[in-house]
């Protein structure tokens, strides 16, 4: 819920700010029991789905692969390493502005999430900002403190509850 609330502000924010140019956002939610949505493959597809559905150039990153692979590409064994790549190349595409990727539930990542974890860190730059969700695992916490940048919730629950009643009144108002 607190990521749906970090999503909205992020999306009001950029409508205000920049109405011509706004920061490009793409999120996904993990979830253990489905396999469809527990591993880092599908977290790169589903973030790279809503980077193009934002900004359709970044299409030619998906098609160049794409017209070598075919529809392998987000099937086979080699999906991780070429979706990685579409990935990297579409967030440091020269016309690529300020972006938002949002992984909740990252400990719920079942397959290849160190993987994932050392791309969040090699990608991580002025333009581009990861925002992830955990339970305080030592392992993703490791990986990230790389970032120089991370937050404990538990160590701010008194914060986090009252974000978290701010984003309730103003649902439920």
């Amino acid at each position: 819920m607190l990521l749906c609330g970090i999503i909205d502000e992020l999306n009001d924010t950029a409508r205000l700010e920049t109405p011509t140019a706004s920061p490009v956002l793409s999120f996904f939610f993990c979830q253990a029991t489905d396999m469809r949505i527990n591993h880092a493959t599908a977290v790169l597809r589903g973030l790279i789905y809503l980077l193009v559905k934002q900004r359709l150039a970044l299409v030619s990153h998906l098609r160049e692969k794409y017209e070598h692979a075919g529809k392998r590409l987000f099937e086979d064994v080699n999906a991780w390493a070429a979706l990685s790549d579409i990935l990297t190349n579409m967030l440091f595409d020269p016309a690529m502005g300020p972006t938002y990727l949002m992984i909740d539930v990252l400990d719920e990542c079942t397959g290849n999430l160190l993987q994932l974890l050392d791309l969040i860190v090699c990608t991580s730059a002025s333009h581009v900002k990861w925002i992830v969700s955990s339970r305080n695992w030592p392992q993703i916490e490791d990986q990230l403190r790389t970032t120089g940048h991370s937050c404990s919730l538990e160590l701010n629950a008194k914060s986090v509850s009252a974000a978290v009643n701010i984003y309730i009144r103003r649902k439920v108002l």
